[in-house]
């Protein structure tokens, strides 16, 4: 049988990228290749959402050159982690591009982790020095790092503080003598990032990106083609791999427009929208449910918007959303902190509307194979059938910082990362993520698939939102039980949830039980946690089953 159009090798069962191909610069450090190589420096780069703030490209090629003199002063050299805690903000960029481009390595965290494990992440990538704000300081005192604090509000404010080297200090440095800006030789192996994994399912792990890794993460397909500079709106977070990587990183390197909210308020973006007429914006799931279902939507003019691209979680169906916002574009993409955030992604306009019609993320971005292998006898599958899926290229990461059990246990000798995830790719190449394996819910000897139930249940005009996890049943084994947000003033019942997704899929994955919630527990990236949900579960005695 042929597989031309799937990029499908039945000789050895791998598929290729069906991407055009995209000249890779080699020997380049991540920072050059994405803010030093414009082509207009005049262009605004960076807008505050807040303020309304502004930095040219040119302006924030000098910032980011300033703040590496200032890190350099303070001794910041090659080859030590630089940890940043702190919500985004217009100077991320240039604290994340100056660290980098002094060969140093940028670890950052969630500003509102806990002191415990944003210390234990201290601890265990070695970090030598603290990035934050001055609104965190006394929480991360305990850390007793030296620090840098983002003192400046928006652009021009400075917030009064009296502790360590403030960032308008380090941004006087070079003003005061250009001569100051250190050379480094950065090697493209050398490590860049040092991001740690989610730990939904288990202990966070620490990933090294390299040069080479970022580069040819966001190395794919073409600029967006628009009549204008495109206006991004930069609502991810920037410490998690999408926001900093596939969002920011990205759109710097293609000269667009970038607006930094520094939280997410469905009302504050809508208006931040409307005010500075953003087209393109990168959302996670969460978000894009809210933008279906809530009726804050119809009072604002989001008539720029033209592009919302969205991943980091399962997403469910976007149909509803298209209705609502007609003539914007929505982009299903797939990455991991393992392959700097980009892995799967659709590059051509009339690959679109098939994508989202059938709910794919899209075809292997280039420079990545991947294979769909049997979780039972490990054999690569041919198209349309379902397997975990591996991935090898060049922006799999380096491996799991001082964790060589960890890295073995992910990417074998041959190069393929184990993803984890159950998925299928399709006669035309494109990829279907069905759902996490160790997530399956296994009834009566079925696989069933909680993003599945997850999609049907968010079909319900009366559910705002719902995660779906595994109970263990004596006589099943598993089975699927359902926590539902309800619409405000919605008298929805256990007995209609369970009847409304019964109506649309198989016997054996039918909803068995139902638990009635204020809010499901999410990362900011929008992935779900389960796990505690399932805490939730076995200790609350108003949810025995």
């Amino acid at each position: 049988m042929a597989y031309e159009k799937s990029g499908y090798r039945e000789y050895d069962g791998i598929y290729d990228s069906l991407f055009p191909w995209n000249p890779l610069p080699r020997h380049t450090d991540f920072t050059t290749y994405c803010l030093f190589q414009q082509q207009s420096w005049k262009n605004v780069a960076l807008v505050d959402s807040l303020t309304g703030g502004k930095l040219t490209y040119g302006e924030l090629k000098t910032r980011v050159l300033s703040v590496s003199s200032g890190l350099a002063e303070r001794g910041v050299k090659k080859g030590d982690v630089v940890m940043i805690c702190m919500p985004n903000s217009i100077h991320w960029p240039l604290l994340f591009f100056g660290t980098l481009r002094l060969g140093a390595i940028l670890t950052t965290c969630n500003p509102q982790a806990t002191v415990n494990e944003i210390s234990r992440q201290a601890k265990d990538s070695g970090a030598a020095y603290l990035i934050t704000d001055p609104e965190l300081w006394d929480k991360l005192k305990p850390l007793n790092l030296p620090l840098v604090l983002n003192d400046i509000d928006g652009l021009g404010v400075r917030k009064p503080f009296g502790g360590s080297v403030p960032l308008a200090r380090l941004s006087e440095l070079l003003e005061a003598d250009p001569a100051r800006s250190p050379r480094v030789k950065i090697q493209e192996s050398d490590i860049a990032i040092l991001l740690y994994s989610s730990g939904t399912t288990g202990p966070s792990k620490g990933v090294m990106l390299t040069h080479l890794n970022c580069v040819a993460a966001i190395n794919h397909g073409s600029p967006i083609a628009a009549a204008a500079i495109p206006v991004v709106g930069v609502i991810v977070p920037l410490f998690h791999v999408m926001g900093l990587m596939a969002v920011c990183s990205s759109a710097l390197r293609n000269g667009y427009q970038l607006v930094i909210f520094p939280k997410f308020e469905l009302e504050l973006m809508l208006s931040t929208i409307q005010r500075f007429r953003i087209s393109h914006i990168g959302l996670v799931p969460p978000i894009l449910v809210l933008l279906k279902k809530s009726p804050l939507v119809e009072k604002y003019d989001l008539s720029s918007l033209q592009y919302i691209g969205y991943g980091a979680a399962p997403a469910g169906d976007v149909t509803g959303l298209s209705k609502r916002l007609k003539n914007v574009v929505l982009r299903q993409g797939f990455g991991m902190t393992e392959t700097g955030g980009s892995a799967i992604n659709v590059a051509r306009p009339e690959d679109l509307d098939f994508a989202n019609k059938y709910n794919s993320c899209g075809h292997l971005i280039c420079y990545t194979q991947a294979k769909v292998v049997d979780v039972l006898t490990g054999k690569p599958l041919p198209p349309n059938q379902e397997g975990e899926l591996w991935l090898r290229g060049l922006n799999v990461m380096a491996g799991y910082w001082n964790n060589e059990k960890a890295t073995a246990e992910t990417i074998d000798k041959d190069g393929w990362l184990h993803t984890g995830d159950l998925a299928k790719i399709d006669e035309n190449g494109f990829v279907y993520i069905v759902d996490r394996l160790k997530e399956l819910i296994k009834y009566k000897g079925f696989q069933v698939a909680p993003s599945e139930l997850e999609r049907v249940l968010l079909y319900h005009p009366e559910i705002m939102d719902t995660a779906v996890i595994p109970y263990p049943d004596e006589e099943a084994g598993e089975i699927p039980v359902a926590f539902v947000v309800k619409r405000s003033g919605s008298n929805l019942t256990e007995a209609d949830v369970i009847k409304f997704v019964a109506d649309q899929v198989s016997s054996y994955k039918k909803v068995r039980k139902v638990v009635f919630i204020s809010s499901i527990p999410k990362l900011e990236s929008g992935k779900l946690l389960r796990r505690d949900l399932k805490k939730l579960l076995t200790s609350s005695s108003s949810s025995k089953l």
